[in-house]
Protein backbone atom coordinates (compact mmCIF):
# COMPACT_ATOMS: atom_id res chain seq x y z
CA UNK A 1 0.00 0.00 0.00
CA UNK A 2 1.71 3.09 -0.84
CA UNK A 3 1.74 6.15 0.95
CA UNK A 4 -1.45 8.53 -0.68
CA UNK A 5 -3.54 5.18 -0.21
CA UNK A 6 -2.11 5.09 3.40
CA UNK A 7 -3.27 8.66 4.33
CA UNK A 8 -6.66 8.50 2.33
CA UNK A 9 -7.34 5.33 4.53
CA UNK A 10 -6.09 7.72 7.77
CA UNK A 11 -7.97 10.19 7.21
CA UNK A 12 -11.09 8.10 6.37
CA UNK A 13 -10.79 6.74 9.65
CA UNK A 14 -10.05 9.68 11.58
CA UNK A 15 -13.70 11.34 9.78
CA UNK A 16 -15.61 7.93 10.92
CA UNK A 17 -14.16 8.47 14.89
CA UNK A 18 -14.93 11.94 14.66
CA UNK A 19 -18.56 11.73 13.18
CA UNK A 20 -18.99 8.68 16.06
CA UNK A 21 -17.72 11.19 18.92
CA UNK A 22 -19.60 13.55 17.66
CA UNK A 23 -23.09 11.73 17.50
CA UNK A 24 -22.18 10.02 20.90
CA UNK A 25 -22.06 13.49 22.06
CA UNK A 26 -24.84 14.93 21.40
CA UNK A 27 -28.32 14.39 22.54
CA UNK A 28 -32.08 15.77 22.42
CA UNK A 29 -33.41 16.88 25.20
CA UNK A 30 -36.71 18.24 26.25
CA UNK A 31 -37.45 20.97 29.71
CA UNK A 32 -40.46 22.08 30.93
CA UNK A 33 -40.56 25.26 33.45
CA UNK A 34 -43.63 25.02 34.97
CA UNK A 35 -44.33 28.36 36.71
CA UNK A 36 -47.02 30.44 38.54
CA UNK A 37 -48.69 31.82 35.87
CA UNK A 38 -47.30 30.11 32.39
CA UNK A 39 -46.09 26.53 31.68
CA UNK A 40 -43.06 26.53 29.19
CA UNK A 41 -41.63 23.94 27.47
CA UNK A 42 -38.50 23.56 24.88
CA UNK A 43 -36.41 20.74 22.62
CA UNK A 44 -32.67 21.17 22.07
CA UNK A 45 -29.62 19.47 21.11
CA UNK A 46 -27.12 19.15 23.84
CA UNK A 47 -23.90 18.57 23.67
CA UNK A 48 -23.40 16.57 26.39
CA UNK A 49 -19.09 16.39 26.07
CA UNK A 50 -18.73 20.14 25.90
CA UNK A 51 -22.58 20.67 28.27
CA UNK A 52 -23.05 23.57 25.88
CA UNK A 53 -26.62 23.78 24.39
CA UNK A 54 -27.24 23.59 20.46
CA UNK A 55 -30.26 24.07 17.85
CA UNK A 56 -33.64 24.74 19.49
CA UNK A 57 -35.75 22.09 17.54
CA UNK A 58 -39.41 23.03 19.62
CA UNK A 59 -40.59 25.84 21.72
CA UNK A 60 -43.89 26.75 23.54
CA UNK A 61 -45.65 28.20 26.00
CA UNK A 62 -49.19 28.40 27.61
CA UNK A 63 -50.48 30.52 30.21
CA UNK A 64 -52.25 28.84 33.28
CA UNK A 65 -53.29 30.96 36.34
CA UNK A 66 -51.96 28.41 38.70
CA UNK A 67 -51.13 31.50 40.92
CA UNK A 68 -54.75 33.60 40.69
CA UNK A 69 -56.19 30.37 41.59
CA UNK A 70 -54.52 29.91 44.35
CA UNK A 71 -55.06 33.50 45.48
CA UNK A 72 -58.63 32.84 45.61
CA UNK A 73 -58.40 29.02 47.60
CA UNK A 74 -60.17 29.49 50.47
CA UNK A 75 -58.20 26.28 51.96
CA UNK A 76 -54.58 27.32 50.29
CA UNK A 77 -54.97 24.20 47.37
CA UNK A 78 -54.95 24.25 43.89
CA UNK A 79 -58.28 24.01 42.46
CA UNK A 80 -59.40 20.61 40.65
CA UNK A 81 -60.77 23.20 37.62
CA UNK A 82 -56.84 24.52 37.82
CA UNK A 83 -55.66 20.89 37.93
CA UNK A 84 -57.56 19.82 35.31
CA UNK A 85 -56.41 23.20 33.16
CA UNK A 86 -52.80 21.94 33.85
CA UNK A 87 -52.76 18.32 32.41
CA UNK A 88 -54.65 19.33 29.78
CA UNK A 89 -51.63 21.74 28.98
CA UNK A 90 -48.99 19.75 29.56
CA UNK A 91 -50.29 16.86 27.41
CA UNK A 92 -50.39 19.23 24.64
CA UNK A 93 -46.94 20.83 25.18
CA UNK A 94 -45.65 17.38 26.15
CA UNK A 95 -46.92 15.62 22.50
CA UNK A 96 -45.36 18.11 20.23
CA UNK A 97 -42.25 17.68 21.95
CA UNK A 98 -42.45 13.69 21.70
CA UNK A 99 -42.43 14.22 18.26
CA UNK A 100 -38.69 15.17 18.19
CA UNK A 101 -37.65 11.98 20.19
CA UNK A 102 -35.81 13.67 23.49
CA UNK A 103 -33.81 11.38 25.49
CA UNK A 104 -35.34 12.73 28.81
CA UNK A 105 -38.41 15.13 29.01
CA UNK A 106 -37.97 16.50 32.80
CA UNK A 107 -38.61 20.11 34.68
CA UNK A 108 -38.89 22.16 37.48
CA UNK A 109 -42.42 23.47 39.17
CA UNK A 110 -41.65 26.54 40.79
CA UNK A 111 -42.93 29.49 43.50
CA UNK A 112 -47.07 28.57 43.48
CA UNK A 113 -46.51 24.59 44.29
CA UNK A 114 -44.16 25.59 47.13
CA UNK A 115 -47.28 27.72 48.44
CA UNK A 116 -49.98 25.74 47.95
CA UNK A 117 -50.73 23.24 50.57
CA UNK A 118 -51.32 20.21 47.71
CA UNK A 119 -48.60 21.50 45.11
CA UNK A 120 -46.07 18.42 45.83
CA UNK A 121 -49.07 16.24 45.35
CA UNK A 122 -50.54 18.09 41.55
CA UNK A 123 -47.23 17.84 40.52
CA UNK A 124 -46.95 14.11 41.50
CA UNK A 125 -50.32 13.76 39.70
CA UNK A 126 -49.38 15.63 36.60
CA UNK A 127 -45.61 13.10 36.08
CA UNK A 128 -48.24 10.21 36.20
CA UNK A 129 -50.66 11.44 33.88
CA UNK A 130 -48.07 13.41 31.55
CA UNK A 131 -45.12 10.56 31.78
CA UNK A 132 -42.86 13.49 33.08
CA UNK A 133 -40.52 14.02 35.83
CA UNK A 134 -41.54 17.46 37.58
CA UNK A 135 -39.80 18.47 40.57
CA UNK A 136 -40.84 21.13 43.23
CA UNK A 137 -37.54 23.40 43.58
CA UNK A 138 -36.95 25.89 46.64
CA UNK A 139 -36.41 29.56 45.74
CA UNK A 140 -32.84 29.58 46.07
CA UNK A 141 -32.84 26.13 43.41
CA UNK A 142 -34.40 28.44 40.84
CA UNK A 143 -32.71 31.32 41.70
CA UNK A 144 -29.18 29.66 40.78
CA UNK A 145 -31.11 27.42 38.03
CA UNK A 146 -31.76 30.88 36.17
CA UNK A 147 -28.55 32.28 36.64
CA UNK A 148 -27.10 28.91 34.42
CA UNK A 149 -29.85 29.89 32.18
CA UNK A 150 -28.88 33.43 31.27
CA UNK A 151 -25.04 32.46 31.04
CA UNK A 152 -25.48 29.59 28.47
CA UNK A 153 -28.00 31.94 26.81
CA UNK A 154 -25.52 34.51 26.58
CA UNK A 155 -23.21 31.79 24.82
CA UNK A 156 -19.96 33.61 25.78
CA UNK A 157 -16.82 32.08 27.03
CA UNK A 158 -15.24 35.15 28.06
CA UNK A 159 -17.60 36.28 30.57
CA UNK A 160 -17.24 34.82 34.30
CA UNK A 161 -19.99 34.68 37.19
CA UNK A 162 -18.65 36.95 38.70
CA UNK A 163 -19.48 39.74 35.94
CA UNK A 164 -22.94 39.05 36.13
CA UNK A 165 -26.32 40.11 38.31
CA UNK A 166 -29.18 37.83 37.20
CA UNK A 167 -32.70 39.37 37.41
CA UNK A 168 -35.52 36.87 37.27
CA UNK A 169 -38.66 37.86 37.37
CA UNK A 170 -41.87 35.31 37.59
CA UNK A 171 -45.33 35.31 38.76
CA UNK A 172 -44.92 34.44 42.45
CA UNK A 173 -41.23 35.32 43.20
CA UNK A 174 -38.34 37.24 41.93
CA UNK A 175 -34.75 36.44 42.17
CA UNK A 176 -31.56 38.60 41.90
CA UNK A 177 -28.43 36.21 41.41
CA UNK A 178 -24.66 36.55 41.35
CA UNK A 179 -21.31 35.25 42.38
CA UNK A 180 -18.93 37.01 44.40
CA UNK A 181 -15.13 35.51 45.14
CA UNK A 182 -14.37 34.80 48.90
CA UNK A 183 -10.96 32.92 49.27
CA UNK A 184 -10.81 32.58 45.49
CA UNK A 185 -13.93 30.69 45.68
CA UNK A 186 -16.85 31.72 44.15
CA UNK A 187 -19.81 32.03 46.63
CA UNK A 188 -23.32 32.23 45.39
CA UNK A 189 -25.40 36.26 46.84
CA UNK A 190 -29.16 35.30 46.60
CA UNK A 191 -32.29 37.79 47.10
CA UNK A 192 -35.32 35.86 47.37
CA UNK A 193 -38.26 37.59 47.14
CA UNK A 194 -42.08 37.36 46.84
CA UNK A 195 -43.15 40.40 45.38
CA UNK A 196 -43.34 39.70 41.65
CA UNK A 197 -45.89 40.10 38.76
CA UNK A 198 -49.53 38.52 39.64
CA UNK A 199 -48.63 38.87 43.48
CA UNK A 200 -48.17 42.99 42.97
CA UNK A 201 -50.90 42.64 40.73
CA UNK A 202 -52.86 40.91 43.40
CA UNK A 203 -51.83 43.04 46.05
CA UNK A 204 -53.13 46.17 44.18
CA UNK A 205 -56.63 44.88 43.89
CA UNK A 206 -57.06 43.70 47.42
CA UNK A 207 -55.06 46.22 49.54
CA UNK A 208 -54.80 49.34 47.54
CA UNK A 209 -58.19 49.06 45.74
CA UNK A 210 -59.86 47.39 48.27
CA UNK A 211 -61.23 45.00 46.34
CA UNK A 212 -62.18 41.45 46.77
CA UNK A 213 -60.00 38.87 44.47
CA UNK A 214 -62.59 36.91 43.62
CA UNK A 215 -64.90 39.09 41.75
CA UNK A 216 -61.44 41.74 40.62
CA UNK A 217 -58.85 40.30 38.27
CA UNK A 218 -57.36 42.99 37.17
CA UNK A 219 -56.34 46.94 38.44
CA UNK A 220 -56.50 48.50 35.29
CA UNK A 221 -56.60 51.24 35.03
CA UNK A 222 -53.75 52.28 37.33
CA UNK A 223 -53.41 55.70 37.15
CA UNK A 224 -55.16 56.92 40.04
CA UNK A 225 -52.71 54.64 42.11
CA UNK A 226 -49.60 54.93 39.90
CA UNK A 227 -47.33 56.88 41.75
CA UNK A 228 -48.75 55.09 45.08
CA UNK A 229 -47.70 51.57 43.78
CA UNK A 230 -44.06 52.78 43.03
CA UNK A 231 -43.52 54.41 46.07
CA UNK A 232 -44.67 50.91 47.62
CA UNK A 233 -42.60 48.97 45.38
CA UNK A 234 -39.47 51.47 45.86
CA UNK A 235 -40.17 51.12 49.79
CA UNK A 236 -40.32 47.05 49.29
CA UNK A 237 -37.13 46.63 47.85
CA UNK A 238 -34.95 48.90 49.89
CA UNK A 239 -36.11 47.30 52.77
CA UNK A 240 -35.93 43.23 51.44
CA UNK A 241 -33.03 43.17 48.85
CA UNK A 242 -29.78 42.14 51.07
CA UNK A 243 -27.19 44.31 51.04
CA UNK A 244 -24.71 42.03 49.01
CA UNK A 245 -27.39 42.14 45.88
CA UNK A 246 -27.03 45.98 46.19
CA UNK A 247 -23.46 46.49 46.00
CA UNK A 248 -23.92 43.98 43.14
CA UNK A 249 -26.16 46.52 41.07
CA UNK A 250 -23.44 49.30 40.89
CA UNK A 251 -20.84 47.48 39.11
CA UNK A 252 -22.45 44.12 37.58
CA UNK A 253 -23.91 44.05 34.25
CA UNK A 254 -27.40 43.17 35.07
CA UNK A 255 -29.10 40.41 33.17
CA UNK A 256 -32.60 40.10 32.97
CA UNK A 257 -34.67 36.68 32.29
CA UNK A 258 -37.94 34.75 32.91
CA UNK A 259 -41.54 35.95 32.04
CA UNK A 260 -41.70 39.62 32.81
CA UNK A 261 -38.54 40.30 31.54
CA UNK A 262 -38.88 38.23 28.26
CA UNK A 263 -42.27 38.90 27.57
CA UNK A 264 -44.03 41.54 29.05
CA UNK A 265 -41.18 43.42 29.18
CA UNK A 266 -39.52 42.98 26.03
CA UNK A 267 -43.07 42.95 24.01
CA UNK A 268 -44.00 46.50 25.30
CA UNK A 269 -41.01 48.17 25.16
CA UNK A 270 -39.28 46.74 22.22
CA UNK A 271 -35.75 48.03 23.26
CA UNK A 272 -33.35 48.55 21.12
CA UNK A 273 -30.17 45.87 20.70
CA UNK A 274 -32.27 44.36 24.13
CA UNK A 275 -30.98 46.80 26.51
CA UNK A 276 -33.52 49.46 28.69
CA UNK A 277 -33.61 51.97 31.02
CA UNK A 278 -35.84 53.88 33.39
CA UNK A 279 -36.35 56.03 30.85
CA UNK A 280 -37.94 53.33 28.34
CA UNK A 281 -40.11 52.21 31.49
CA UNK A 282 -41.59 55.50 32.17
CA UNK A 283 -42.18 56.52 28.21
CA UNK A 284 -44.53 53.44 28.07
CA UNK A 285 -46.00 53.70 31.33
CA UNK A 286 -47.19 57.32 31.24
CA UNK A 287 -49.58 56.19 28.68
CA UNK A 288 -50.61 52.67 29.40
CA UNK A 289 -51.54 53.63 33.27
CA UNK A 290 -54.30 54.83 31.75
CA UNK A 291 -55.59 51.95 29.56
CA UNK A 292 -58.66 49.66 30.80
CA UNK A 293 -58.33 46.03 29.68
CA UNK A 294 -60.35 46.40 27.09
CA UNK A 295 -57.69 48.96 25.39
CA UNK A 296 -54.80 46.62 26.00
CA UNK A 297 -53.82 43.42 24.45
CA UNK A 298 -52.20 40.37 25.07
CA UNK A 299 -52.86 37.43 27.30
CA UNK A 300 -51.06 39.15 30.02
CA UNK A 301 -53.02 42.33 30.43
CA UNK A 302 -54.09 42.11 33.61
CA UNK A 303 -50.14 42.33 35.07
CA UNK A 304 -48.27 44.16 31.99
CA UNK A 305 -49.10 47.98 33.63
CA UNK A 306 -48.04 46.59 37.06
CA UNK A 307 -45.59 44.81 35.83
CA UNK A 308 -43.67 48.05 34.44
CA UNK A 309 -44.05 49.66 38.03
CA UNK A 310 -42.71 46.57 39.65
CA UNK A 311 -39.72 46.84 37.46
CA UNK A 312 -39.26 50.60 37.59
CA UNK A 313 -39.65 50.70 41.56
CA UNK A 314 -36.73 48.19 41.74
CA UNK A 315 -34.56 49.48 39.34
CA UNK A 316 -35.30 53.31 41.06
CA UNK A 317 -34.06 51.63 45.07
CA UNK A 318 -31.01 49.87 43.87
CA UNK A 319 -29.47 52.10 41.09
CA UNK A 320 -30.06 49.98 38.51
CA UNK A 321 -29.59 52.03 35.20
CA UNK A 322 -29.86 49.29 32.21
CA UNK A 323 -30.76 46.23 32.12
CA UNK A 324 -29.87 43.59 29.29
CA UNK A 325 -32.83 41.11 28.41
CA UNK A 326 -31.65 37.44 27.42
CA UNK A 327 -33.89 35.07 25.98
CA UNK A 328 -33.98 32.50 29.08
CA UNK A 329 -36.11 30.98 31.68
CA UNK A 330 -35.18 28.20 33.56
CA UNK A 331 -35.25 25.36 30.66
CA UNK A 332 -31.70 26.23 29.95
CA UNK A 333 -30.50 25.15 33.32
CA UNK A 334 -32.49 21.97 33.20
CA UNK A 335 -31.42 20.96 29.92
CA UNK A 336 -27.58 21.40 30.77
CA UNK A 337 -28.54 19.67 34.36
Amino acid sequence: MNNKIKLAVAMLFMASINSTWAKSCNEVRAGIDMGSGTTKIQVSEVNVCTNTLGKVLFSQDKPIGFNEDLAESANNQLSPAIQQQGIEALKQLVEQARKYHPTRITGVATAVFRTAANGPEVIKQFNRQAHVSLRVISQAQEAELGFISAKAALNDPAIKDTDLLVWDIGGGSMQMTTYNLNNGRETAEIYQGKLASVSLKDLVIEVLMNKDLKQVNSPNPVAPLADEILRLVNFYARTHVNPAIMQATKNKRVIGIGGVHGYSIKDQLKPINNQYSIADLQRVAKDKVNLSDAQLTGEYRATDVTNLLLVEGFMQALNISTVTLVKANLIQGILLQ
